[in-house]
């Protein structure tokens, strides 16, 4: 098995190992969405989404796309939407956003 693979996916699923980062990817998954648009959704301040953001941006679990001065972020990842949405099939478990 190719240690980069292993390497790569195991800092994204820590990533989404915090409960905030986790919302907000099963968020993005139905919904490209601005900051501010999540910080009211999560009703946590912006400076603490935007930390969120970046760790999965950086990861590369997130992309963001800019329009005029909004910055819009979505998943692009398609193996970790994959992984999230059995998740929720074998937990039986419904997101709503």
């Amino acid at each position: 098995m190719d240690s980069a693979w292993l390497d790569e996916y195991s800092e994204k699923l820590k990533a989404l190992g915090h409960p905030m980062r986790l919302k907000i990817v099963l968020g993005l998954m139905h919904n490209e969405c601005n900051v501010t648009k999540i910080c009211d959704g999560l009703k946590i301040p912006q400076a603490t989404t935007s930390q969120h953001l970046a760790i999965l941006k950086n990861k590369g679990i997130l992309e963001s796309v800019r329009d005029g001065t909004t910055v819009c972020y979505k998943v692009k990842d398609d193996a970790i939407k994959e992984i999230l949405r059995r998740l929720l099939e074998v937990t039986n478990t419904k997101f709503e956003c």
